[in-house]
């Protein structure tokens, strides 16, 4: 379930915002993001999923960073405490700016209540 409200949130700011306020949004998401000295899971995610140019710009953007992020031809890796916090922080952005549907808009509000 995760894994799909993650994609559709990646996917809609992508198509909605364009290439460069997509790097924007992912760039201040990474600036509130909190390294912690655990081993985080890699989450991978398919090419064929979200498309070649948003893992390109996800790649670059997060191992300019100094992050770890992984691409190969099939797909990326990136940490799953990062993935999460990239998705909460594009979820917001939608939310806020009236361009979530109304699963994401549920889901957000979940996340508000702690549920």
């Amino acid at each position: 379930m995760y894994r799909e409200r993650d994609l559709a949130i990646w996917c809609s700011v992508y198509e909605t915002c364009g290439v460069t306020e997509f790097v924007r949004l992912v760039g201040e998401a990474l600036n509130s993001f909190k390294r912690v000295p655990i081993y985080d899971w890699p989450t991978r995610v398919h090419v064929s999923e979200l498309g070649l140019p948003c893992v390109q710009v996800l790649q670059n953007v997060v191992s300019s960073r100094g992050l770890y992020a992984s691409v190969s031809e099939d797909y990326i890796e990136i940490g799953s405490r990062l993935t999460n916090h990239l998705s909460h922080q594009l979820q917001w952005y939608l939310v806020v700016n009236d361009l979530a549907s109304d699963e994401m808009k549920e889901d957000q509000l979940g996340i508000d209540l702690g549920l």
